[in-house]
């Protein structure tokens, strides 16, 4: 079984910085914060200057702290919509680093519709909750609210890319189509959007996906989702000479984690079916077996290779080691049974 990396699962797109001026520089930053901080001892009832000192923290992406202040700003006057929009934002923005929970997720979802009912950032707002509902798989209602962002702007590629995955999630492959291309005629250079294109079209056996994959490695050189995607397009075009160099090129750009030991798995397959070559076959499925030894697909491969080559001393023992990872694999159990009684050696 060949596995085909469909999706860039991007938790969340956005960043709370979207509507942060450029960085301060360091020593700036210093005094602003001391300045600030100072006319909120001589005045903690003024919400302003909390979020004065939140937005410097959020400049430094410094979250937990500026939350504080955006709460004690909320409390103050719960009627900013500005405030609802960065609290929310800041919410977004700890679940991205794993520092949030689904109830917080809600909680800063919640904050961006107060922020749209106060007429404060209602394009982002609308973006970034469609975010939150495409994570929460309520695709529909996330669409609704990243249409409404796009009536108000429609010059953000990054709505274009969340309205393109709910359309995905709902199999409606053509309007997702659509969005990502969009999101491209606003970014030239939108690596995601290019990936998912060629993930679409492949997904439709459609070859236009080798296009849109390589204007993804053309961006950056070391996306392997893009490399091994189109390595698979390429297997399946029979362009097993360029399916190689692709995979290949997995490999060259990381070891040992799984996309690494996917490539491994295909070329082995690729060698033992297409080309029937077992014995290249088993060189990668033998470097798999180092990297993952509970890698039973491998393993049981690499079996069948060396019962093709007539090595049945090898083919008996990957069989045995397939099934004492997974001893309910019952083709595993066939061909070695059906190996034992073949052979007048075990009878």
């Amino acid at each position: 079984m060949k596995l085909f990396y469909f999706l860039i699962s991007f938790l969340f797109f956005s960043c709370v910085n979207e509507t942060s001026d450029t960085s301060i520089p360091e020593t700036q930053d210093n005094h602003s914060m001391i300045v600030v901080s100072n006319q909120i001892e001589e005045d903690i009832t003024n919400d302003s200057l909390y979020v004065e000192r939140a937005k410097i923290n959020i400049q430094k992406f410094r979250f937990e702290e500026a939350l504080k202040d955006l709460e004690k700003a909320h409390l103050l006057d719960s009627t900013k919509g500005h405030t609802h929009y960065l609290i929310a934002d800041v919410l977004l923005e700890l679940a991205k680093q794993g520092k949030g929970n689904k109830e917080s997720v809600h909680l800063s979802l919640n904050h961006f519709q107060f922020a749209i009912l106060y007429g404060s950032d209602s394009s982002l707002s609308f973006q970034k909750g469609g975010e939150i509902l495409l994570y929460l798989e309520k695709y529909e209602q996330s669409i609704e609210l990243l249409l409404q962002s796009l009536s108000l702007d429609r010059n953000n590629f990054t709505t274009y890319n969340l309205l393109g995955y709910c359309y995905v999630e709902l199999n409606d492959i053509e309007n997702a189509i659509s969005c990502f291309k969009q999101s491209i005629g606003i970014k030239s250079d939108d690596e995601e959007a290019y990936l998912q294109l060629g993930n679409l079209y492949y997904s439709k056996k459609d070859s236009t996906a080798i296009k849109y994959y390589k204007n993804a490695v053309s961006i950056n050189p070391t996306n392997r989702i893009a490399y091994y995607n189109m390595a698979m397009v390429y297997e399946d075009l029979n362009d097993f000479s360029k399916s190689q160099d692709a995979y290949y090129k997995v490999l060259d750009l990381k070891m040992d984690d799984k996309l690494h030991i996917d490539a491994l798995y295909n070329l082995g397959v690729m060698f033992q079916e297409n080309l029937e070559d077992p014995k290249n076959a088993i060189d990668y499925y033998l470097e798999l077996k180092r990297i993952n030894p509970n890698h039973y697909l491998g393993i049981f491969q690499m079996a069948v290779c060396y019962q093709k080559l007539g090595d049945v001393m090898h083919a008996e023992q990957y069989f045995r080691d397939c099934l004492n990872i997974n001893p309910e694999y019952k083709i595993a159990k066939e061909r070695l049974e059906q190996l034992l009684s073949d052979n007048e050696k075990y009878k």
